[in-house]
């Protein structure tokens, strides 16, 4: 008996056990109901158990026990759990490495580009809708899961601007083939060698659209670090991604006026590089 043989004879048993599971559901009900509770009712003895169970609150005292125990609770403030919950839910952040937080945004990236990718090779036909519709809404969906299930918990104050930055490239790939559809949008930048390329000239300019509307919204000049090395007017400082300030995940040597001490939280400015691709650089220690 070969391999395929053994494996054809292992799908078929569980194919049969599947069946016979389905045979036998329509029964349990009916024998269910012919079981003789007052049958197992005489044959337990419920006062004996009665008796056991006060035995043992006695000897153990765990009857004192709990009523110390609610004494604690109630006298304990409604202050002190509202503290406490606020303190795990802003802790949540911190369970996450930098390299999870890392490879989150890389697919986040991945992911709205695919999209972008894809609505284009909808638009030249090369992709069939109803293909383009299973692939979007799985990319969709991949995003949406990304951004409330990750990101909202990683990024917590800053959640808004990269919800709106990653869904803003989603928007794009739905523009463009709503463009697409619109014989008089593409004829007012219709180019006579090359026609399909009117469309890439709308996606050029939402792209662009994108940038400044995310800089007017949500950007700022600074970033916020963990300093892991001080020095006299030098410091070393653990930078995670910063989606609004444009700054990669790094350890940054910036200047530290303020004294800054290992291990404290700071504000930084940056230096703005706006054609680099390793964004912008941490440069200085400010007070906030």
């Amino acid at each position: 008996m070969n391999i395929f043989a053994k494996i054809g004879e292992l799908v078929i048993r569980l194919f049969d056990f599947i069946g016979m599971l389905i045979l036998a559901i329509p029964k349990i009900p009916n024998k269910i109901r012919n079981v003789d509770t007052d049958n197992i009712k005489n044959k337990v003895d419920t006062e004996a158990i009665k008796d056991n169970i006060s035995k043992i609150k006695k000897d153990s005292g765990i009857e004192d026990r709990i009523s110390k125990f609610k004494d604690v609770s109630e006298n304990s403030s409604f202050s002190e759990k509202i503290e406490y919950n606020e303190n795990s839910i802003s802790q949540l952040s911190g369970r996450f490495s930098s390299e999870e937080k890392e490879k989150t945004i890389l697919l986040l990236q991945i992911s709205s580009a695919t999209f972008l990718v894809v609505s284009i090779l909808y638009i030249f036909t090369f992709l069939s809708f109803a293909l383009f519709a299973i692939i979007g809404f799985l990319i969709v969906a991949f995003i949406l899961y990304l951004l409330f299930k990750r990101v909202k918990l990683m990024y917590s104050e800053d959640f808004n601007a990269y919800r709106d930055f990653f869904l803003m490239y989603v928007a794009v790939g739905i523009i463009l083939i709503l463009i697409s559809n619109s014989s008089f949008l593409v004829s007012l930048f219709s180019f006579q060698f090359l026609p399909s390329f009117s469309v890439l000239f709308f996606a050029v300019i939402l792209v662009m659209a994108i940038f400044v509307i995310f800089r007017i919204v949500h950007y700022r000049n600074y970033t916020f670090g963990t300093v892991v090395e001080s020095g006299k007017r030098t410091a070393y400082v653990k930078v995670e991604y910063d989606i609004r300030s444009n700054v990669k995940p790094d350890i940054y040597l910036v200047e530290n006026e303020i004294n800054a001490k290992e291990g404290e939280i700071v504000k930084i400015q940056i230096e703005e590089k706006l054609l680099s691709k390793n964004g912008n650089k941490p440069v200085k220690i400010i007070k906030e």
